[in-house]
């Protein structure tokens, strides 16, 4: 696991840097084409940052795989060479992937890339799960095993973007249905939407790195850390495997769900400041904070609660849930503060103020930085998920300082956080209960997930019961109308 994670987290923050900004600034210029009614203009928008993101794909898989053998020396992993070869290619298909789902989410359509990213997910836990048994059955060393895994990545993402491609090639351009304004002034040319992609996506793109950046020191410290703590080269790869693989990826699983809304956010917004309707831009900023929020507190405290128990559902070696259960715990504080962080980003970025966001993530990865060096020399790998929280904490305690500076004043804080918290309290809080009298009579994987499903339902009736959501704001969200008549069938919701 030790060999994966550290090529995975080398992936993933070239992957940020290549595609976070972009696709972003894509969808906010093509966002504010289609309320001009300029929809040739939002084609050559797409074709302009195809082009962009290819180049930046196509430089980035070369460097990956020309200086393996020096990354992993970098990292002070040696081995990881052959794994970090296996996922360069994922950065040319990640980056062709994120220009059309930049495009489709200009013109408010997420499906596309919901659907592309559960392809990408089951391609690489299918692929990477059949690849690892074969090469298992082989003989070959871990670090092999390992290359052949993460090689599902790369075939995950590429059937993932051969689908965005279908998608984007039958798809038919059609202007916004409401806040429509029709201009006749001239079309921009290549040289100013170059200039304004570049002047949306840099600082979005160094915000976004500088947050993934914390990751990257984990890479480079941890291992580093615990070997100079007099730790044994086995037990560090084994320790640190078992943080990237079984914590860090599960406590930014919560992402998966909010992260979309928050990027669906910005072309929303966009579009309705270039209309001129202020009124429209504050509404969809309520709501999405509050839907985030409303997504992100459960799943902190139930992460927090039910660490151990999720962990052994999701079948991880018992001697690593054990290491990694109380890791987690600290962790899923995160989740709350990553919330908090992708809401106030997408704000920011909208009013102009794209700049912020990497004040907020600078000061964050400092205070990582400092507290991962005093604390994993005092308290070992405690230290990582601690230091964590404390940057998340910063990072996001700034982004509301600086929303409520520039952007205007933040939503109702009791609605937004007290509501969904105590939710979460009561309902998880049950499931305690009823999750420990359960397992002694049945296995304990299945009353996991009999506490979770149980546990989901009654948050959601706490919710509706104390006016922590509405109706008008499950129709915001994608499919909110098909969600609202599913919660009347399943009676959470007065028909």
């Amino acid at each position: 696991a030790g060999y994966y994670s550290s090529a995975y987290e080398i992936y993933a923050y070239l992957y940020v840097i290549s595609t976070s900004g972009l696709p972003v600034a894509l969808s906010i210029l093509v966002s504010r084409s289609r309320v001009r009614g300029r929809i040739s203009e939002a084609k050559k928008i797409f074709e302009i940052s195809f082009i962009v993101l290819l180049v930046i794909g196509l430089i980035f898989s070369t460097v990956m795989m020309i200086f393996s053998n020096e990354i992993a020396m970098l990292i002070g992993a040696p081995k990881t060479a052959l794994c970090i070869i296996a996922i360069a290619p994922t950065m040319l298909f990640i980056c062709l992937s994120s220009s059309i789902r930049g495009y489709f989410q200009g013109f408010q359509l997420m499906n596309p890339t919901a659907i592309s990213q559960l392809i990408e997910a089951a391609g690489k836990v299918a692929i990477g799960v059949a690849f690892a048994m074969w090469a298992k059955s082989k003989g070959y060393d871990d670090y092999v095993v390992s290359a052949y895994t993460i090689l599902g990545v790369t075939i995950g993402v590429l059937l993932g973007m051969i689908y965005l491609y279908l998608r984007k090639l039958f798809f038919k351009e059609k202007t916004l249905i409401h806040d429509t304004i029709i201009l006749n002034d001239e079309s921009k040319t290549t040289k100013r939407i170059l200039k304004e992609l570049f002047l949306i996506a840099i600082p979005i793109t160094l915000s976004s790195s500088v947050l993934s950046l914390t990751t990257v020191i984990d890479t480079l410290m941890v291992q580093n850390r615990l070997l100079g703590s007099g730790m044994n080269e086995i037990a560090v790869r084994v320790y640190y495997g078992d943080y990237t693989s079984l914590v860090i990826s599960m406590f930014n699983l919560p992402t998966i769900f909010f992260y979309p809304i928050a990027n669906a956010l910005i072309p929303l917004i966009s579009g309705a400041y270039e209309a001129g309707n202020e009124e429209r831009s504050a509404r969809i900023r309520e709501i999405s904070t509050k839907i985030i929020i409303l997504i992100a507190m459960p799943c902190a405290i139930g992460l927090g609660i039910f660490s151990q128990p999720i962990l052994k559902l999701l079948m991880f070696n018992e001697d690593s849930v054990q290491r990694a259960a109380p890791w987690l715990s600290i962790a899923s504080v995160s989740v709350v503060f990553l919330g908090v962080i992708s809401a106030t980003n997408a704000f920011l970025n909208t009013a102009g103020k794209q700049r912020l966001p990497i004040i907020s993530m600078l000061v964050g990865a400092g205070a990582k930085l400092i507290s991962n060096y005093i604390l994993l020399g005092k308290i070992g790998m405690l230290g990582a998920p601690i230091s964590t929280v404390i940057c998340y904490l910063c990072a996001s305690t700034l982004n509301i300082y600086f929303t409520i500076k520039h952007v205007g004043k933040i939503p109702n804080l009791i609605k937004i956080f007290i509501l969904p918290l105590l939710a979460s309290i009561l309902s998880i809080g049950s499931m305690v209960f009823l999750f420990i009298g359960i397992s002694i009579e049945i296995p304990t994987q299945i009353a996991t997930i009999i506490s979770i499903i149980l546990s989901a339902l009654l948050y959601i009736f706490i919710l509706l019961k104390i006016k922590g959501i509405t109706k008008d704001d499950i129709l915001l969200v994608p499919k909110g109308e098909k969600i609202i008549e599913i919660l009347k069938k399943v009676r959470l919701l007065a028909k």
